[in-house]
């Protein structure tokens, strides 16, 4: 091959390498964690945004039914939907009583009367528009997707409040709902993640038996299996794609991993429109503030696969309050930072500049503001829903994350007989309103004994205990903690010691398998028994490879719960360095304490591997342990309520230790040497004969 066409291939291949790292970095999705918001603030947004219901303002204060926008005195049933899920999440983030008038409670029932005496069209189903007074508004009957929206509302009622569970299904009934499901037509009139959103309200409610609610189910397989556009290097499928039905599905249902991909996606288009253009990017469907064209939906792709497209008119693009703040709960990035304090300052600009003070109350949050910097004065609540949703969100968030079990005891020193208060308590960093239900089980390490305790009380419990004998007892609760709409469960264990207690933990390796000899870089498996000797309580088991040179941890077997006295075994693979040389380890058995694994370095056993070329040949080494134990081990531990521990281990051991196999190397090194030397000269001397094919050949030049 000619250098010139060696060169060549190289550059070339330097090219694609550079052209698929800049494809690979263009795909990828990375984008940079904020600062944690303070959860105060997220209350302080939602009670902004509540503030838009207060009777008189985005409710009739005579019906107890909202307005979709202060201007515009007529609800759906999406908006209904929506003001029953504010109710719900208002009320158990604390920012609305639950009691009195105009409190959670007072304000459903205003709702459920609506929904049990409004008047329905000649078709049996509820009408399209009605007044906050409510009568309704024009002979138009009502869609599939607000009446989804309102049947997903009306399932979250009855989980927040059981007791209306019947006055709900009659009212479901009452509204003949089924034939909106079995109607194909009415399903024509919603497509892509809206259609696959609005399905799950039907089926909450058992209306999934009909083939279009069916088929509506299906969409999102649809969506991830269609054909998709690349959206400043992101894959988005060709559909109806906007902000709004994604963050409702997240905010009110339960959606898997694929799902949460999508919902990434979608905002990490809109963050890298703004990278590519400087312009602040949060895409809905929301209200204009204009004259010409009052209401827009602003879709980041169409069926069609058209991008950034405004209908049903062209309108400079709004940057939506509520996206911004439900995509800030979702991802907290540096970008829905800024997005958030930017319209909280217009917001808060409009509450305090005369002409917005002349037609808007300064209550809740303005629709948005556009890419041109005109506010968006009108208040609308869509935006106040998904905000108090977002609100919750992160708060639940938090609560998943950081809620926690904390142990207290009334002694440091504990002896049996004498009576010690256990306290349990559940913390949670978030103001959402819970109960909890304990249930603490106490074993004795060293004996029998097991006593259980249930609680379905408030989250801070105190136990009465008396310990009956020197023991070493293992506590272990399971706290779950019921935020109506979501639970937390917590299973911890402590450990507490009465009187003066010795365990005895024993473990030895009895047998190991591994190759005698390896290839760098090859990876290999060593199968090892273990012998083992523990307390009754059940405690996981391990083998640890530590680089017998350096100390550094290699690799660790897959943990086995073990208790009494038996053997097991476990299987580690390694992966052998890329030089040659021998590779010494060290295999030591050890247990789970606390956080941590106790080495039982007493009963630690060394190995040596052969890392050679590929011209030699492998063998297995079966190595016994003939004889190798451990005669006594004494653990003493103590606890305190500051949870800090003091463990002691106090080891005499006998070690013998014969290898079952003979050490054949130097042997093998001499046949390899031999045969080596022998090749080297066969080679010599073909290379000094005269070649045998025609000399032209010889001097052929083969391109490949």
């Amino acid at each position: 091959m000619h250098k010139s066409s060696i060169v060549s291939i190289l550059v070339l291949l330097m090219l694609l390498s550079t052209t698929f790292i800049h494809m690979s970095s263009a795909t990828s999705i990375s984008y940079y964690q904020s600062k944690e918001t303070d959860l105060s603030e997220w209350v302080n947004w939602a009670r902004d945004a509540w503030s838009y219901y207060d009777p008189g303002t985005g409710v009739d204060p005579n019906t107890g039914i909202l307005r979709a926008s202060y201007r515009w005195a007529f609800l759906t049933d999406w908006d209904l939907g929506g003001y029953i899920i504010a109710i719900i999440k208002a009320e158990l983030m604390g920012i609305l009583p639950k009691d009195g008038e105009w409190g959670a409670d007072d304000r459903i029932e205003k709702v459920l009367r609506f929904l049990e005496t409004r008047q329905i069209s000649p078709y049996g189903i509820p009408y399209h528009i009605y007044r906050s007074s409510g009568e309704p508004s024009g002979k138009a009957v009502t869609n599939v997707s607000d009446s989804g929206r309102l049947l997903i509302a009306l399932a979250m009622l009855k989980k927040y409040r059981p007791d209306l569970a019947g006055r709900i299904d009659a009212i479901v009934r009452r509204n003949n709902y089924e034939l909106l499901a079995n109607r194909t037509d009415a399903w024509r009139t919603t497509a892509g993640f809206y259609k696959y959103y609005v399905a799950q309200g039907f089926k909450l409610f058992g209306l999934d038996k009909s083939w279009p609610v069916q088929m509506a189910l299906k969409e999102f397989d649809n969506i991830m299996n269609g054909p998709h556009v690349d959206v400043y290097g992101v894959s988005l499928p060709k559909t109806e794609v906007t902000s709004e039905p994604l963050l409702h599905m997240v905010f009110e249902l339960d959606v898997d991993g694929k799902y949460l991909d999508y919902v990434k996606r979608v905002y990490e288009a809109q963050e890298r429109r703004y990278r590519s253009t400087g312009k602040y990017t949060a895409w809905s469907e929301g209200n204009t503030g204009l004259q010409d064209i009052t209401y827009v939906y602003q879709w980041i792709v169409t069926p069609g696969g058209e991008t950034w497209k405004i209908t049903p008119k062209d309108v400079t693009p709004i940057i939506f309050t509520k996206a911004a703040f439900g995509f800030h709960a979702l991802y907290n990035t540096d970008y829905t930072r800024q997005l958030v304090d930017y319209l909280v300052r217009k917001n808060e600009e409009r509450k305090n500049t005369l002409p917005y003070l002349l037609f808007l109350p300064r209550k809740g949050f303005i629709e948005g503001v556009d890419e041109n910097g005109r506010i968006v004065a009108d208040l609308v609540d869509k935006t106040q829903v998904i905000i108090i949703e977002s609100a919750y969100y992160a708060l639940k968030k938090k609560a998943l994350e950081a809620a926690d079990v904390i142990f207290e005891t009334s002694s440091t020193n504990i002896m049996p007989g004498e009576a010690v208060q256990l306290k349990f308590t559940y913390l949670d960093p978030t103001p959402l309103k819970h109960t909890c239900r304990y249930n603490v089980t106490i074993n004795g390490l060293t004996t029998s004994y097991t006593i259980q305790y249930s609680f379905d009380t408030a989250c801070s419990i105190t136990l009465n205990w008396t310990p009956p004998r020197d023991d070493l007892y293992h506590i272990t609760v399971r706290t779950v903690a019921n935020y109506v709409l979501f639970n937390k469960t917590i299973t911890k264990s402590f450990d507490i010691q009465a009187g003066t207690v010795s365990i005895v933990r024993e473990a030895r390796i009895v047998g190991i398998s591994y190759p005698s000899q390896v290839y760098p870089n090859e990876e290999f498996n060593i199968d090892i028994s273990v012998w083992y000797n523990f307390s009754k309580e059940s405690t996981p088991l391990t083998v640890i490879v530590k680089d017998k040179i350096t100390g550094r941890i290699m690799a660790q077997a897959n943990p086995v719960n073990v208790a009494n006295e038996g053997t097991t075994t476990f299987m580690i693979t390694i992966k052998a360095p890329d030089k040659e040389g021998t590779l010494s380890l060290i295999l030591i058995p050890a247990y789970h304490e606390g956080d941590n694994w106790v080495g039982l370095d007493n009963a630690a056993t060394d190995i040596e591997i052969l890392i050679i070329g590929s011209q030699q040949t492998q063998g297995t080494v079966v190595k016994t342990i003939i004889r190798k134990e451990v005669t006594h081990v004494t653990v003493t531990r103590s606890i305190t309520v500051d949870q800090w521990k003091t463990t002691t281990h106090t080891i005499t051991e006998t070690h013998i230790e014969h290898s079952a196999t003979s050490n054949l190397m130097p042997i093998a090194v001499i046949i390899c040497s031999l045969c080596l030397l022998i090749i080297a000269i066969l080679v010599l001397v073909a290379s000094r004969r005269k070649p045998s094919w025609p000399e032209y050949y010889q001097y052929e030049d083969v391109g490949w």
